[in-house]
């Protein structure tokens, strides 16, 4: 009876084994086979039943462990680390995953049954030995990974690598085994490297927003004043006139400078806006000229009319300082740096680029209208295994420490995030351009760049109060002047608190336009806006900030609000009340 209950099990259907029901199932049918034959005794019949139902458990625990296995490689054979496991006892590998195998070089069948133990260097084959044998039979906490161990193993070229090892015992189906999970030592530190800089790019851009925040001020100061020279003097001789001239000059320049670090300090999540490329292109090739040698020539071309694309500035800004500062570095001694706009229609027949070029993007370009941008120099070029290799994460031709291998993942991902896609053409000896295509998108009328504001707007505010709270004592000052030369009757606070008590003590008397910077001590704009939205419902607000996102919270406020940029002009803060106070007029 047992041979003939043996010889059955090699004879169930594989496909049918596939669950637990399917099993019960199946040997339920053989024991109803057995009962409708009529001659068996009932203690044949009994064991008959107990050998099925022995062979029933042996095939649950086979299906439970290939179960068991293919959610295994589900899980790491695309893990990014390598990982592999071996039996404790003897010591054999039966799985790695697909990093693993690229890691140490052998295909998958000469690894499987491999002693882990040939993966050491010859120097330290007796300590990796020592450690496998004690590590995961003795000191392996059921189901912890230990700490990560330095080793050198070899590949099976024989080449040695550096890797730290982490080792974890885990069971399953009844069985025990290890878990090794691997990280080569100069990824493992490029890794730490690229934490560390990140950190380090946090904190000056928290830095950085905070000085422009202070920097605004000033220049809003220094600026304002200027112009204050020649508005409210009706002559000036022509010394005086030039050296006011210089003053103004140079805020504006000190201003520029601050709005294009604000770009590169952005902490926010991108926010693609359609928007003109050609300014982008303006401000961040003014701030790469500063990094660049007196002996590269540097020189834009910008398409005459506008570009709109959707895409988020500050990304872009980037993307282009990466491209710049690349074709700087492949011209150690010297040469044409070209930043290009152009306007492109990509047709049918271009779908495929030309042999000379490689292309990058996520999906298939189609045909239609692109912004292109092109950054060119004529630097040493590149091979053909360089070209195709250009957009891996990590990938550098730069020596240790000059480059983090980032920079065109970056700026592949900021281009085809946006739609578009890359081509790039290089010869070695020859120079590399970059082509980055955007696809055009509708712009609104009103997104059309106009003239800056020169007009003194006319008003009569005669009899209207307006509330200033400005932490700033100079510019506070300067803004109150401003106002009070237009007719408003002007209350001012340099803290929150202030401004609520300024609110308190008007009685019931009308606060028709608050002028407020974003950040105040002692409570925030937030508190006054909350107050004044409660007890003055109509009033109208103008935020000044040199903050970033404040033109961003400028838009959740409660009360109707305009924003206006630090720093800024008499003309422009008075076109800014016209706005706000003629959109509806005060009760």
């Amino acid at each position: 009876m047992a041979a003939t209950l043996a010889a059955l099990k090699p004879q169930l259907p594989p496909t049918l084994l596939q669950n637990r029901m399917q099993l019960a199932g199946l040997h339920h049918e053989a024991l109803a086979a057995l009962l409708e034959a009529g001659n068996l005794s009932p203690s044949t019949l009994m064991r008959a039943g107990d050998l099925l139902a022995a062979l029933q458990d042996e095939q649950l625990q086979a299906l439970e462990a290939s179960l068991t296995t293919r959610t295994w490689h589900r899980l790491f054979d695309h893990f990014p680390l390598p990982v592999w496991s071996f039996d404790p006892q003897n010591l054999k590998i039966e799985y790695g995953n697909v990093a693993a195998l690229e890691l140490y070089g052998y295909p998958a069948d000469e690894w499987v049954g491999m002693d882990v133990r040939q993966l050491a260097t010859t120097d330290t084959a007796v300590a990796w030995q020592d450690y496998l044998v004690q590590a995961p039979c003795q000191k392996v906490a059921m189901e912890r990974f230990t700490q990560p161990v330095a080793w050198r193993h070899q590949t099976k070229a024989g080449v040695p690598i550096s890797v730290h090892v982490s080792l974890a015992r885990l069971e399953l189906c009844a069985r025990e085994f290890c878990v090794a999970v691997a990280e080569e030592t100069f990824g493992r530190q490029q890794r730490e490297e690229q934490f560390r800089r990140m950190q380090r790019l946090e904190a000056i851009g928290q830095l950085t927003s905070g000085v422009a925040h202070n920097f605004n001020n000033i220049l809003s100061v220094i600026q304002g004043y200027a112009e204050m020279i020649g508005a409210r003097s009706s002559q000036l001789d022509a010394r005086l006139a030039k050296q006011r001239s210089a003053i103004l000059t140079a805020a504006k320049r000190g201003a520029e400078l601050v709005r294009q670090l604000m770009i590169f300090s952005r902490k926010s999540d991108s926010v693609a806006l359609v928007q003109d490329i050609n300014p982008i292109v303006t401000e961040t090739a003014l701030l790469a000229e500063r990094i660049l040698s007196a002996r590269v020539t540097f020189t834009r071309q910008l398409h005459p009319e506008a570009l709109f694309v959707s895409i988020d500035a500050g990304q872009l800004s980037q993307c282009l300082l990466n491209l710049i500062v690349n074709a700087r570095d492949a011209m150690p001694e010297g040469g044409v740096l070209t930043v290009k706009t152009t306007h492109h229609f990509l047709t049918e027949d271009q779908l495929i680029p030309s042999p000379e070029r490689i292309r990058a993007c996520a999906t298939p370009p189609t045909p239609g209208a692109y912004a292109v941008i092109e950054v060119s120099d004529t630097g040493i070029g590149m091979s053909a295994e360089t070209r195709h290799r250009l957009f891996e994460p990590f990938f550098t031709t730069k020596p240790a420490g000059k480059g983090t291998g980032l920079g065109l993942a970056a700026v592949y991902g900021c281009v085809t995030e946006a739609g578009g896609f890359i081509e790039v053409e290089s010869k070695l000896g020859l120079g590399t351009t970059f082509y980055l295509f955007l696809p055009i998108a509708e712009a609104d009328s009103s997104l059309v760049p106009r003239a800056r504001l020169s007009w003194r707007p006319t008003g009569n505010y005669v009899g209207l109060t307006a509330l200033v709270v400005e932490d700033e004592p100079d510019l506070l000052e300067l803004v109150c002047e401003w106002l009070t030369d237009a007719g408003f009757k002007v209350l001012s606070a340099q803290t929150a608190e202030e401004a609520l008590h300024h609110i308190v003590a008007q009685s019931g008397k009308p606060i028709h336009l608050l002028v407020t910077d974003d950040i105040l001590p002692e409570g925030g704009a937030q508190r006054v806006f909350q107050d004044m939205a409660r007890e003055y419902p109509n009033c109208r607000c103008i935020l000044i900030s040199g903050s970033f996102g404040a033109r961003d919270r400028a838009t959740d406020l409660p009360l109707d609000t305009v924003f206006l940029a630090k720093p800024f002009s008499e003309n422009e803060l008075l076109h800014a009340v016209k706005q706000v106070l003629t959109e509806k007029k005060p009760e």
